[in-house]
């Protein structure tokens, strides 16, 4: 009887044990989940991130390269991650001031409009709403920004127009 006992007490031990080492990774994450929540990240207002955004657009509109360079400079950190459909992530502004110009190639007189906006924390999601020179809307697709500590922006992933039905 004393042999059943002692194993029952080992396994016991045995259990207390384990729960021990399955809970101290669960406080260690707990515990720095918290310190993560407790930094107050960049938070942008629905309204600041249409603000910045129609600015961006104001470059993405003028005709003027250095318009668009020094608004670009306001509003997008030199080492923004860019991706579009055409292009994988790209660090830096070269390449959307280029993409200002191929759009002005493409679309003559054309030009963009804020469609909506939702925000939470340092991210928001915006509609783009492509007009074309004779004032027909051409396109609606969206952009994910998120904004830095800077209050510019850090991060646009450009989504094309999206559909209904999926190909």
């Amino acid at each position: 009887m004393i042999v059943p006992n002692l194993l029952l007490g080992n396994r016991a031990l045995g259990v207390a044990m384990m729960a021990n080492v399955i809970l101290l990774p669960s406080s260690a994450y707990a515990q720095q989940v918290q310190q993560t929540t407790r930094k107050n990240p960049m938070v942008v207002t629905k309204r600041q991130a249409w603000d910045l955004y129609a600015k961006l657009h104001t470059a993405w509109n003028s005709e003027s390269l250095d318009e668009r360079r020094r608004i670009a400079a306001e509003v997008l950190d030199e080492n923004i991650e860019y991706q579009t459909v055409r292009h994988d992530t790209t660090i830096g502004r070269t390449l959307v001031i280029e993409d200002m110009a191929t759009f002005h190639e493409r679309f003559p007189g054309g030009h963009f409009e804020v469609g909506d906006v939702s925000a939470h924390h340092n991210v928001a999601l915006l509609t783009w709403v492509l007009i074309q020179a004779d004032g027909k809307e051409f396109a609606r697709g969206g952009d994910q920004i998120t904004v830095g500590d800077n209050g510019k922006i850090i991060k646009i992933t450009t989504f094309g127009p999206s559909t209904k039905t999926p190909d």
